[in-house]
């Protein structure tokens, strides 16, 4: 899934769950929703223009929009656990920025074998992704 989605989820909960559930609550959401059938590319891909360009566009649309509404709404709670849904992933981002290269495919921990065992890309989950990105976008405009 997308970090806006993972965001944008893990905010909700912040908005409707009492802080000390809500954090581990939100972590916890972010694999519930790998689970889910959502895009993704053959890793030899991964080193493209478009999936560059699609995770850094995500990276700002996550943080630029998410964190903008929720800390000028002064949301504090929201933040928190929309940075704790979508923590999961930030270990990809160490990944990336340490070997310059968005090729993921090599899991030497136990934990990033896990994670990428559960995801479930496939190249028509866009149809399912974008949808969702958009709806969840309506929403926390509107509620948060």
């Amino acid at each position: 899934m997308i970090g806006f989605i993972h965001a944008s989820v893990g905010g909700f909960i912040g908005k409707t769950l009492p802080l000390p559930l809500a954090l581990p609550a939100a972590f916890a959401s972010h694999f519930v929703l790998d689970t889910i059938p959502h895009y993704g590319i053959p890793q030899h891909k991964r080193d493209g223009w478009f999936w560059r360009s699609f995770t850094t566009a995500d990276f700002i649309l996550a943080w630029g929009y998410l964190g903008g509404v929720a800390l000028m709404r002064h949301h504090y709670a929201v933040f928190a656990c929309g940075l704790a849904a979508a923590s999961p992933d930030f270990i990809w981002v160490v990944r990336i920025i340490r070997t310059r290269s968005f090729n993921l495919g090599d899991h030497k921990s136990r934990f990033d074998r896990w994670h990428a065992g559960i995801q479930h890309e496939r190249s028509w989950g866009i149809y399912i992704e974008v949808p969702l990105a958009i709806v969840l976008g309506v929403l926390v405009y509107r509620y948060w």
